[in-house]
């Protein structure tokens, strides 16, 4: 039976490094070019490193401290991928994070997408909070929030790829 393949890794990556936007189009790359290779499609791949890049300049952009760190887990079998961003926060940043996470992550993500854009085009505080909303909508992937006094992750997950 298919499902009860055990599940191996085809790819796994993990990084860390300091809150600094110089290295967020570096490692982008270097997703966009694993992904490619992991799973053979330069579409995915694409979206992915997109997705990733939108969250690590979340990450540079709301980190209190020097450690964002990046992991990308690519399972064959009944697993699946996941992308996971972390980095530490302060309690502000993340009870707004959580504010933004739950407005962008319920109903369709088209429609999530088009009010935040609705919104973005009239703030006046040069903050867009298109990221989530772009994620879930250009990948259809899932997405989860987990914050605790160390900081935030967040992570995007497919149980088929």
């Amino acid at each position: 039976m298919a499902d009860d393949k055990p599940k191996t890794r085809d790819g796994y990556i993990e990084l860390e490094f300091g809150p600094r936007w110089k290295y967020i189009a570096v490692v982008r790359s270097f997703i966009q070019s694993f992904m490619a290779v992991s799973l053979q499609d330069n579409t995915k791949a694409d979206h992915l490193a997109m997705a990733a890049s939108e969250l690590l300049e979340n990450a540079v952009k709301y980190a209190s401290g020097e450690d964002i760190r990046i992991s990308v887990n690519v399972q064959s079998g009944r697993g699946g991928l996941s992308v996971s961003v972390s980095n530490s926060a302060t309690p502000g940043a993340v009870e707004g994070l959580r504010a933004v996470f739950e407005k962008v992550t319920k109903g369709e993500p088209l429609d999530a997408y088009m009010t935040q854009m609705r919104e973005a085009a009239v703030r006046k505080d040069g903050k867009s909070q298109l990221g989530l909303a772009r994620i879930r909508y250009e990948t259809g992937l899932g997405m989860e929030l987990k914050a605790d006094k160390n900081g935030v992750t967040i992570s995007l997950v497919s149980k088929d790829h």
